[in-house]
């Protein structure tokens, strides 16, 4: 095998989910959802994978400088669900960030589209990049 075959194929093998370690407030398991962190210059943009999830079936809260995501599947299988084979986990889903002093706790903004939430968090006003004019003595 190639070593370009061998990158390919590395990069096609199946990721386990993350199961989170000593949680056992919630049935069945918890994961710790794939996450993206963008900053631009306004604000910081979060991006969660939290598959087989809908806006409803997550909760987004922002208490004490704690930035909470929670979900749960927004369709779980029927008793009769026997399948033969699966590679998908069923389970919920929970993150937790500190966040800092600089978001705009007023203004933080949430989406979900396809299975991934987004969420703005605004730079508080005082923290954005300005720029300052320089005039003339």
């Amino acid at each position: 095998m190639s070593e370009t075959q061998a990158q390919t194929t590395q990069a096609l093998e199946a990721r386990e989910k993350q199961e989170l370690e000593g949680e056992g407030i919630r049935p069945g398991p918890v994961f710790r959802p794939d996450i993206d962190i963008v900053e631009e210059a306004d604000r910081f943009v979060v991006f969660a994978d939290l598959p087989g999830t809908d806006e409803q079936s997550v909760d987004v809260r922002l208490e004490k400088g704690t930035l909470t995501l929670d979900a749960h599947l927004a369709m779980s299988p029927d008793a009769d669900w026997r399948p033969l084979h699966t590679e998908y986990r069923l389970g919920s889903y929970h993150r937790e960030f500190r966040i800092s002093e600089d978001i705009d706790a007023n203004a933080v903004s949430a989406k979900m589209q396809n299975g991934v939430l987004e969420l703005h968090l605004p730079k508080s006003a005082d923290r954005q990049p300005r720029s300052i004019p320089v005039q003339a003595a």
